[in-house]
């Protein structure tokens, strides 16, 4: 189906109703947006796991720790 053609159809139905139905509307399009783009960008706390483990290879644990300590 033409995309343009559905959205001018919904737009004449959305011009029908009544501006407190048309701002409820409005609100579920906003919420469903937002939803989709944030389940669309959730990683796993597993994928990350080691992903710090070769800045911290060259770094001696001890002497970080005894060096965030002094401030």
């Amino acid at each position: 189906m033409n995309a343009d053609l559905n959205i001018n159809t919904i737009l004449t139905q959305v011009k029908q109703l009544d501006r407190a139905d048309q701002l409820s509307l409005l609100g579920k399009l906003a919420l469903l947006i937002r939803k989709s783009d944030t389940t669309r960008n959730k990683a796993k706390l597993s994928s990350i796991s080691g992903i710090g483990s070769s800045l911290w290879s060259k770094i001696n644990i001890d002497e970080y720790i005894e060096q965030e300590r002094q401030w």
